[in-house]
């Protein structure tokens, strides 16, 4: 009957396994001198260790022994057959009371402590437990009369299981309390029975503290001692006791609903069982905690109904199962009044606590029965008396408060079917508001829609007419000029006809003449030049009509070779163009030609703008291989160049119309227009790939340009055809705000 195994709700008691033996250095030794023997042997049947028990006690009768000795050993004999469900605790009383009477007569106060000892277990088997607690206390006052202060302190530990079995949890946590400040001078074994004891008591204080804030110190109060009971047990190697632990921290867990650790518990007891079946009782906890977990996962319809019936189904099977099930059903029993008062399951939870009532008033009338049928239940009488009408009011004050709780719950099933009217009233109103803010929102969003019809088309055509503004005024020049010279020669050659009619022309004057008409022919000649020019910079923004097919090359050797042409077209020595980044070699997929003209554009703005009027400047093109998001399934491998120089950077004001055809601060003085919204296009368009344009206060321009490296894959910047879209929506805005970059 150890009761060193029972957890917070009671398991069937075992025997420990003999690592707890070996954790405090009790192994046989048959060696031992008989003093020495009987020594191990009371530390054995005091300190909860029965797994050499027998054979020490066979080993010592064998001896030879005096009679203090013989009374000793037959005491530690009745001690053992307590134990097994055979024998008849009645008579066994009777002999440990003739043994006790024999030792007070030969003054041997070691077996009349023996003697105790037994009565004590005996006791506890007829549930006499308060009779108990006193055998347990002329246990230890004789050990320590006898000058073993050791055993007087195991017999104090011995007081433990008893105040368990009783039911006095505020005396059980402060007498493991107290003995646990002397844990060093315990053995393993008892000091891991007087943590899992401490849990226990703080466990059924738990569940019956009827104050949330007090109830949750019990509840961390029992997490914590059933964590360093298992902790010692892992660091002893005491299997049976670890396994216990696990099972006492999932069901804790589990009762306060707190999933994973509960679960993980579970796991660690099924790894350490292996193949070997569990107990029928650690199954049934086990089968318990996963119904508390559901009831506590549960959130309202099929779920919590089907919580609800599964802790039903438990209850009424626990109903009608073996008497190791008492904790099983008590457990049960709270988490039915727990859950039907918060489900509202009002009457199950009622009979659940009539249930309790009930099942306490059964233990009162067995206690009673076994008062009456002992003759040790006679000789304490008064006590027990005593003991029987505490909890004869204690069964009074339960009865009174299950009564007022009725009364109380009663109340609250009322209220929650008033609220639940207004509720319904206060959903039906909310309904409608939300379909009438439905409807709004409808009517909004279809102004909204037509809104932005009107805007799209107003951004059309504002784009348009800038970009016919810019055509004509680009185009008003070199035709100007062209028709300015040739109305010259028109006359040049008018005043040559009249002079060689009148036969007055000299040889000097026509000389002169035919220079003039010369160089107004190679001025038309230029400025009908410049208009082709224009045309075809025009036309260029249309990328149907670049003819290049894409080609295989090493990126990477391309771009020195420009990089070479670039730095002779540097304006001074003061000037430096930097190139970075580059591997040894970069093979890539794409439009070589395309991607020169993106990039000789981008480094004439620079040397127009970034550099006009400077004595000095800087630029720099750096290459990076990234990987751009893509489906769900993948991301895409790109190459990003990034272009900036030390210039004076783009206005706030412009940045965001500068991707569009002719704008242009220098629109006739030799600027189109045309360069960085051709550059976009054939970026977007032809290459598939993004053009993101910023300009830092201070920090110059910054180009930074991303490209597929395969052409296999999916572009980058998105449709082509949005890409391609005239107005300030498709060219400009959204391209010249830079997105957050991709990560490499």
């Amino acid at each position: 009957m150890s009761s060193s195994s029972s957890p917070n709700p009671p398991l069937p008691a075992q025997p420990p396994a003999h690592g707890h033996a070996r954790g405090h250095g009790l192994g046989l030794a048959p060696e031992l001198s008989l003093e020495a023997g009987l020594q191990q042997l009371r530390e054995l049947g005091t300190g909860f260790e029965q797994a050499f028990f027998a054979e020490r006690l066979l080993a010592l009768q064998a001896q030879a022994l005096s009679a203090a000795h013989e009374l000793e050993l037959a005491a530690f004999e009745l001690l053992g057959r307590s134990t097994a469900p055979a024998e008849d605790p009645k008579e066994l009383l009777v002999r440990a009371r003739d043994l006790l009477d024999q030792a007070q007569a030969q003054e041997s106060w070691l077996a009349c402590a023996a003697s105790w000892r037994a009565i004590q277990w005996i006791q506890t088997r007829l549930k006499l437990h308060h009779a108990a607690l006193e055998s347990v206390a002329q246990a230890v006052a004789l050990y320590e009369k006898a000058g073993h202060p050791e055993l007087a302190l195991l017999m104090q530990a011995a007081r433990c299981p008893v105040l368990f079995m009783a039911e006095m949890y505020p005396e059980l946590r402060e007498a493991c309390a107290k003995l646990l400040l002397e844990r060093e001078r315990l053995p393993v074994a008892t000091v891991q029975m007087l943590l899992n004891s401490a849990a226990s008591a703080a466990y059924y204080l738990a569940n019956e503290e009827p104050e949330p804030r007090l109830a949750h110190g019990f509840w961390q109060e029992c997490l914590h001692l059933h964590q360093e009971s298992l902790a010692l047990t892992e660091r002893h190697g005491l299997v049976y006791a670890g396994s216990l632990a696990h099972l006492n921290l999932s069901v804790v867990h589990a009762t306060l609903g707190q999933r994973q650790a509960c679960r993980q518990h579970l796991e660690q007891l099924r790894a350490m069982a292996g193949d070997k079946p569990l107990p029928a009782s650690w199954q049934l906890w086990m089968r318990l905690c996963a119904v508390l977990l559901d009831c506590h996962e549960a959130s309202g319809g099929p779920t919590q109904a089907q919580a609800w019936h599964a802790l039903l189904a438990v209850d009424t099977e626990l109903a009608q199962t073996p008497s190791y099930s008492v904790g099983h059903r008590d457990a049960v029993l709270q988490a039915l009044r727990q859950f039907g008062e918060r489900w509202g399951y009002m009457d199950q939870a009622l009979r659940a606590g009539l249930t309790q009532l009930q099942q306490e008033r059964e233990r009162k009338r067995e206690l009673s029965r076994a008062l009456g049928e002992t003759v040790h239940a006679v000789m304490e009488r008064p006590r027990l008396l005593q003991a029987n009408a505490q909890l004869t009011r204690q069964g009074s004050e339960l009865e009174q408060s299950l009564a007022q709780r009725n009364q109380e719950l009663s109340h609250a099933l009322a209220k929650v079917q008033a609220e639940a009217s207004i509720r319904a009233a206060a959903e039906a109103a909310l309904q409608k508001a939300h379909d009438e803010l439905e409807a709004q929102v409808r009517a909004r969003s279809a102004e909204l829609e037509l809104a932005l019809r009107t805007l799209m088309r107003q951004e059309k055509q504002l784009a348009l007419s800038r970009m016919v503004v810019g055509v004509a005024h680009e185009m008003n020049t070199p035709l100007g000029n062209a028709r300015m010279a040739a109305s010259t020669m028109q006359d040049q050659c008018q005043d040559l006809r009249a002079q060689t009619q009148l036969g007055q022309l000299r040889r000097s004057e026509l000389d002169q003449a035919l220079n003039r008409l010369q160089e107004g022919s190679e001025l038309v000649d230029r400025n009908l030049a410049r208009a082709g020019q224009l045309v075809e910079r025009f036309k260029a923004l249309a990328i149907s009509q670049h003819q290049e097919a894409p080609q295989q090359l090493d990126l990477a050797a391309q771009l020195r070779q420009w990089a070479q042409a670039w730095q002779g077209r540097l304006p001074g020595p003061d000037f430096r163009l930097d190139i970075s980044g580059l591997p040894e070699r970069l093979a890539w997929q794409g439009f070589p030609r395309a991607l020169h003209e993106v990039l000789d554009q981008l480094f004439d703005n620079s040397l127009q703008h970034g550099w006009a009027g400077r004595t000095q400047g800087w630029a720099g093109l750096a290459l990076s291989q990234i990987r751009t998001p893509g489906d769900e399934t993948e991301e895409r491998e790109a190459v990003q160049l990034l272009w900036q120089d030390d210039g004076p950077g783009i206005p706030a004001e412009h940045l965001p119309h500068v991707l569009e055809p002719f704008f242009s601060t220098r629109l006739g003085q030799g600027g189109s227009g045309l360069g960085l919204s051709t550059a976009h296009s054939l970026v977007c368009e032809l290459m598939g790939g993004r053009l993101e344009l910023q300009s830092p206060p201070g920090q110059g321009c910054q180009v930074r340009i991303t490209l597929p490296l395969s052409l296999s894959r999916p572009s980058i910047g998105g449709s082509p055809t949005a890409a391609g879209m005239s107005g300030r929506s498709a060219l400009s805005s959204a391209s010249c705000l830079a997105p957050p970059e991709p990560k490499p």
